[in-house]
């Protein structure tokens, strides 16, 4: 892979993104944007930045710790709780900075190049929002490329900060439609549209490395979708009539056939690559649904995940996969149908050339 060629023989690069996040998409897109990077500049010295919006932080822990008497036992919460330690282990697992507060101290660091992104780092409607994260208050000194994030749903910013923080990006690309509209809002015509990081990256070598074995048994792979009382019912008689089991990814209902919450985010990985099937109501489970080609249905049921799910399966041609409210009955039809992954693998390596060039060309 052919780099800058203005890089020098040690850059240090910088990756701005929600990393303090205890969330299985947030870590592994951070991880894989790492190793990309590592892969783009073998020789640079790549770090995240130890930027955190406090209140988003302990709001998140809070929702990881959240106790739901209609499920949880005592011996599921202590589950949460290593699994809340197992976040902050991995989470750490990265080289990081020491812990900065402003765009000043960040450019101390002495930063060659910044990225920001991936995620809903550009989400304002979130806890995490913060006018740094659109590249507010830098100087010109330092060069800033955007890779790939994602505003979440419509929103409006009348802000110049905003407007001059996006303005002073050397490079500019978004992960979805509501992105690249809002960039064009900020008279951004140039922006691109890249794919989520994790599109980027083999996680083998990381399952291997840890040693992560398939199941022994065929399952139903469920991650973060709130399905009705209704869908549960022809659930647990489809995987009765096709003898399958049911899983939950990094959380646990009463339906699921074993408890699976306190997984490394490895072991996240490597249930959606040997899953039969998948549910997911979330973009990362459908981007990893669609990586390891697993026949699924995308069930989101809010907004934002409407709005993010939806732009990436229009993207990879597969519409067809996504559930819109008012279709519950249409759940268990969906996964009986095979899956048809050409049109997405041909996309998906389209824009994974585009993306190792939007990060390595000077």
């Amino acid at each position: 892979m052919i780099a800058l060629q203005w890089v020098k023989k040690y850059m240090r690069i910088g990756i701005l993104t929600h990393h303090y996040v205890k969330n299985y998409g947030a870590f592994l897109q951070m991880k894989a944007l790492y190793e990309t990077l590592r892969e783009v500049y073998p020789k640079a010295d790549i770090r995240i930045v130890n930027f955190i919006c406090q209140e988003h932080l302990w709001r998140n822990i809070i929702h990881v710790l959240h106790y739901r008497r209609k499920s949880d036992t005592p011996v599921i919460y202590r589950e949460k709780i290593r699994q809340l330690r197992t976040f902050i282990r991995y989470e750490r697992s990265l080289p990081r900075t020491a812990r900065v507060g402003t765009a000043e101290e960040i450019e101390a660091l002495g930063f060659d190049l910044l990225v920001f992104g991936s995620d809903e780092i550009w989400n304002a409607a979130d806890w995490g929002y913060h006018p740094l994260k659109f590249g507010a208050g830098f100087s010109e000194k330092t060069k800033r490329i955007a890779y790939a994030p994602s505003v979440g749903t419509f929103f409006q910013l009348s802000k110049e900060s905003i407007r001059e923080g996006i303005k002073g990006f050397w490079r500019v690309s978004g992960r979805d439609g509501e992105t690249l509209d809002f960039l064009k809002r900020m008279h951004r015509g140039d922006a691109v549209r890249m794919p989520d990081p994790v599109f980027l990256y083999d996680f083998d070598r990381d399952l291997q490395k840890e040693g992560i074995e398939k199941k022994p048994f065929r399952y139903i792979l469920i991650y973060d979708c709130k399905l009705t009382e209704k869908q549960e019912q022809q659930l647990r008689a489809y995987k009765d009539q096709h003898g399958f089991k049911l899983l939950g990814a990094g959380d646990y209902k009463k339906m699921y056939d074993g408890v699976t919450v306190n997984l490394t985010p490895y072991e996240w990985v490597s249930l959606f690559w040997h899953a039969d099937k998948v549910i997911t109501g979330t973009f990362h489970g459908t981007a990893f649904a669609i990586k390891y080609h697993r026949d699924f249905a995308a069930f989101p049921t809010e907004r934002n995940r409407i709005q993010k799910v939806g732009s990436l399966l229009r993207d990879v041609g597969m519409e067809e996969r996504m559930l819109s409210p008012g279709e519950e009955d249409k759940l268990c039809s969906i996964l009986d149908r095979e899956s048809d992954f050409t049109r997405a693998d041909a996309c998906l390596n389209r824009m994974k050339e585009e993306a190792f060039k939007f990060l390595s060309t000077g």
